[in-house]
């Protein structure tokens, strides 16, 4: 018979391991830091999976309005990793670091202005709430039969 912790633990990890899964079949893995950011903390009886925020904004994007303080080098750290390059525009300086500072620069106006393209275009990525309600079900289900298994054994004890 499985303990509430091991179930709790092995339906935490298999979301984990599937969203992992979703974010590279959707190319949404550049630095990998988000996936990174995925922790599974099991206590006496309850469980949590720590995440990043950064996931509601890839399943939904984001919107326009404030964005942090060095949000240009975010973005040029995100291009880097996903080994996105810019070209220089005619007159501008051809220094590379320039260069992706210009691209970033506008690529972050625009998110600061518009909001990202997902947001924009009311897509969906779906990458955390398929796999979050279906495994959820699949784990109240082995809870449930854990808690009738604890209930039978304490009936077979009493008799």
């Amino acid at each position: 018979m499985a303990d509430t912790n091991e179930i709790l633990r092995e339906h935490l990890n298999n979301i984990k391991t599937k969203i992992a899964e979703r974010m590279a079949m959707n190319k949404r893995n550049a630095s990998g830091r988000t996936v990174a950011s995925l922790k599974v903390e099991v206590g006496d009886g309850h469980a949590i999976l720590w995440g990043s925020k950064a996931f509601l904004a890839m399943e939904r994007g984001r919107g326009p309005g404030a964005v942090p303080m060095n949000f240009v080098e975010i973005i040029m750290a995100w291009a880097q990793a996903k080994g996105i390059s810019a070209k220089a525009k005619y007159g501008q300086n051809a220094n590379q670091e320039s260069v992706m500072r210009s691209f970033a620069g506008a690529v972050a106006f625009n998110i600061m202005k518009k909001g990202t393209k997902l947001h924009r275009t009311k897509q969906y990525d779906d990458i955390f709430t398929t796999v979050l309600n279906e495994e959820l079900d699949k784990m109240s289900e082995a809870m449930a039969i854990n808690l009738l298994d604890q209930v039978s054994t304490i009936n077979d004890s009493t008799q």
